[in-house]
């Protein structure tokens, strides 16, 4: 009878064992060891993401998904995820989480990427999120777009080429042979007529070289340049004069062109009035009156 109480005892307390170490065990796969701070972060797609999903650190574990919260504001609805992280991880206040996979088959993580700011986000406030990195959600928005592009400018660009093709063959088609037809005739003309314009081409370039590439002419173009280079060396202090003289004047007239136009614009004014008063009463070139102080005339 001892012996049996032995043996029960022994089995319960190794059963007790057992359950003690998956309890270790599960808790370790789960990241919950001990005590922890709770976070929350959003995103607009958590697909992958569930209850128990890890969240890292820079890769490193953590905690864990503890709650998805999805809220509604208007048309768009947002997600708002509630995790754990280890009790006394500090996270910075410019950290950001994300959505991605550590590798192609890998599960789903949340990954932390911590920032540099020296100032610790307090527990129960909300990490900011940033884009996933999922390999797959990426795929699927390049085949998304890639969709859209074919739809909306391939599948229409296409059709307009076939048309204009189709127009382009048919025109083709109809005119082709008045077209050859008319190259042909056109090489046939050129064909009979090149040997003759060659020959005048020929004929007209011995002329002309037989009567400018003469001695005559080679001695006339040396004397004129010859004679236009004395001119410049001889006279070149004459030159610098009447550049010097130009430039003065040039500088005047800038200086007094300002009263210059004043004096244009009153004399036009003088002559827009004298032309009305000639309109209004033209006796006034013959019978004009002088004028007296005061803005009057004589009578």
């Amino acid at each position: 009878m001892r012996n049996m109480r032995v043996n029960y005892a022994a089995v319960g307390g190794f059963v007790l064992v057992m359950l003690t170490a998956l309890v270790v065990v599960v808790a370790l796969l789960t990241g919950r060891t001990g005590t922890t701070d709770g976070y929350t972060t959003r995103f607009a797609n958590v697909a992958g993401v569930k209850f128990g999903t890890k969240v890292t650190y820079e890769g490193y574990v953590v905690g864990q998904v503890e709650k998805i919260d999805p809220v509604r504001d208007g048309a768009l609805t947002t997600f708002i995820l509630t995790v754990e992280v280890r009790r006394g991880w500090g996270i910075p206040k410019d950290s950001t989480a994300r959505i991605t996979s550590s590798g192609l088959l890998s599960a789903v993580i949340v990954d932390i990427r911590g920032g540099t700011s020296p100032v610790m986000l307090a527990p129960g406030t909300e990490i900011a999120s940033a884009g996933g990195g999922n390999l797959f959600d990426t795929l699927s928005n390049v085949a998304g777009e890639m969709s859209d592009l074919n739809q909306t400018a391939l599948k229409p660009l296409l059709t307009t080429l076939t048309a204009r093709i189709n127009a382009a063959g048919d025109l083709l088609e109809k005119q082709a042979p008045d077209i050859l037809a008319n190259l042909l005739a056109i090489s046939t003309d050129l064909a009979q007529k090149t040997p003759r314009v060659t020959a005048n081409l020929d004929s007209a370039s011995g002329v002309l070289a037989h009567r400018l590439a003469t001695e005559d002419n080679a001695k006339r173009i040396e004397s004129t340049l010859a004679a236009l280079d004395k001119m410049t060396n001889g006279n070149q202090a004459a030159v610098d004069a009447s550049i010097k003289d130009l430039r003065y004047s040039l500088q005047a007239v800038a200086r007094n062109i300002d009263s210059v136009s004043y004096n244009l614009e009153g004399t036009a004014r003088n002559l827009n009035e004298f032309s009305r008063q000639l309109r209004d009463n033209p006796a006034v070139l013959l019978q004009g009156h002088p004028a007296v102080e005061g803005g009057g005339q004589h009578k």
